[in-house]
């Protein structure tokens, strides 16, 4: 996605914020895997239904000549491995490679398969279910984000309509976590989470880049920048989500509405009115109280909002909704 706003404009901003394939037959002497399961860190894994069968978990032989063993390391950044599965790699850094794979297994509770990562080394398979369903879209990623010798996996998937979750694990499968989502934090849900509501655009400087809606005056589609720290926790780098500066996303005024000149501090700066008629358009977000915006003149500025407890929002103690000719909701 681009990022068009004004670059003063941005420095204004960053100092303010809120804070399944069957099974294969065994011939009757290989040897049995040992199969160390997580599925969502709390439920334990069973037998499937007869009629979706595992699939084989027997480690795949590594060739004498591995070339993704023996590859440079994938230092930095992450690539996707979507299209390598199943992908041979040292992980950890020990000299012993590990194999990846994406499978479909059925879930504990109702039997739906759904994506699961998958790590193989030596006769230990280790797996994690996902919520995503095994027939929509999904990608994995591996790459040593933050250069300490050892892979990290990231995956995404879209449950349903571009409702993507995004996934992280160490090269064993433990769970990487992300900071409380001030998207969600609003409404009152705190605490980190394993998961995390967006999709991953790609990886910058040992930074990843996710999309994600920011349901603020509409569903506007923001970009931020998240980074893997030194306490394992996944945390944001911007302070903002940034959106298309897009005139086709104007939103039209209704109703005179009070905004605020942007200031390079919390405090808003002085007050001015949008008359009935103006158009403007989002350019950013913290996500959980202010939006910035330019009119259709050219002119900058913020609006304040608090959530209110239909999971909408109010300005001025007044819904959104008074205040526009339409709001662009998904769903």
């Amino acid at each position: 996605m681009k990022k068009t706003f004004n670059i003063l404009f941005t420095l204004l901003l960053l100092l303010t914020g809120c804070h399944s394939a069957p099974a294969a037959e065994q011939p009757a002497a290989a040897p049995q895997p040992t199969v160390s399961v997580t599925v969502m860190e709390v439920q334990a894994y069973t037998a499937a239904p007869t009629d979706l069968p595992l699939p084989d978990l027997t480690p795949a032989p590594v060739p004498e000549e591995d070339d993704g063993a023996a590859e440079e390391r994938i230092v930095g950044h992450c690539i996707s491995i979507l299209d390598a599965l199943p992908y041979r790699a040292d992980l950890t850094g020990d000299g012993q490679t590990e194999t990846v794979d994406l499978v479909a297994l059925p879930g504990e509770t109702d039997g739906q398969p759904r994506w699961t990562v998958s790590v193989q080394k030596g006769q230990e398979t280790k797996l994690f279910q996902t919520d995503v369903p095994e027939d929509m879209p999904c990608d994995l990623f591996a790459g040593d984000l933050d250069e300490n010798g050892q892979y990290e996996l990231f995956f995404h998937g879209d449950l349903a309509s571009s409702d993507y979750l995004i996934y992280a694990f160490r090269s064993d499968l433990s769970v990487l976590l992300f900071e409380p989502d001030d998207r969600f934090v609003r409404w009152g849900e705190a605490g980190e989470s394993s998961v995390f509501a967006g999709s991953i655009e790609g990886f910058e400087d040992g930074h990843i880049i996710v999309a994600g809606a920011v349901d603020m005056l509409g569903t506007h589609w923001g970009v931020r920048t998240l980074a893997l720290g030194e306490d394992g926790v996944i945390g944001p780098v911007s302070t903002v989500w940034t959106f298309d500066e897009d005139m086709e996303l104007a939103l039209t005024v209704k109703k005179e509405l009070t905004a605020y000149a942007a200031r390079a501090r919390k405090d808003p700066g002085e007050a001015f009115t949008l008359e009935p008629g103006t158009k403007i358009v989002p350019l950013c977000s913290d996500g959980c109280a202010r939006l910035w915006f330019e009119t259709d003149r050219g002119k900058g500025g913020v609006l304040l909002l608090t959530p209110d407890e239909e999971d909408m929002w109010l300005i001025d103690g007044v819904l959104e909704a008074e205040y526009f000719e339409e709001l662009p909701y998904a769903g």
